[in-house]
């Protein structure tokens, strides 16, 4: 669906004439701007610290725990698209300045950098509410990488600002878009930093407020 273009032509259908969907020209062009087609360097690292953890679609050929200094986390980006509607916009994570955040950075090889890019462009970057931007990246073995990793604009209309947590939960407890409902995103990144061995305390508690918010709801 991101290949064919699909999830775009279903986004842009959503929002109608006020899309700020990317087109197909936009995304490559965006892509270019951090990796050209004709790319002859070294394999290319991406931190990953959400969906991309569980759900990373991309080729990779090494996968490894890794920490980034100077942004966190956070329930910081809205979606009407995949995981929400105009009507009841939902949230996912985006980076944020300050703090650090640990994650998976992901080896992609250079022969197919530029097209695994692609899709990550196609998944990551309709809305251009994420500013694609290269990384300090120390992997669990010590060594450190520039990763990619995708932090967000605050200029973006999708940006939402501070939430309070109690706000954050009851969003998430509610929306849903065409992709699924924005708790399962909210568990299954949970459940993957768990399974990696990360004590994600911010996870946690935004997981178990969502289960009472849903369970006050029946």
């Amino acid at each position: 669906m991101l290949v064919d273009g699909t999830v775009q032509q279903l986004a842009m259908l959503r929002d109608g004439e006020e899309s700020k969907v990317l087109s197909p020209e936009a995304l490559a062009e965006s892509r270019r701007a951090i990796l050209p087609d004709k790319y002859g360097g070294s394999d290319i690292w991406v931190f990953g610290y959400g969906s991309l953890i569980w759900n990373p679609l991309i080729e990779f050929a090494e996968r490894v725990p890794a920490q980034v200094f100077g942004f966190h986390k956070r329930f910081c980006l809205w979606t009407r698209i995949g995981r929400g509607s105009p009507e009841c916009p939902g949230l996912v994570l985006a980076l944020d300045r300050g703090g650090s955040v640990r994650g998976h950075a992901f080896r992609i090889r250079a022969d197919i950098a530029p097209s695994e890019l692609d899709i990550l462009w196609k998944r990551e970057m309709l809305s251009n509410a994420y500013a694609p931007k290269w990384l300090q990246c120390r992997l669990e073995t010590g060594k450190t990488v520039n990763a990619l990793g995708f932090v967000i604009r605050r200029d973006s209309p999708s940006y939402a600002g501070k939430l309070t947590d109690s706000e954050t939960a009851q969003i998430i407890s509610q929306a849903a878009g065409f992709v699924g409902p924005c708790w399962e995103y909210l568990f299954e990144t949970e459940r993957a930093l768990q399974a990696a061995g990360f004590n994600d305390s911010y996870m946690r508690k935004l997981s178990q407020l969502v289960r009472q918010k849903q369970q006050s709801a029946k």
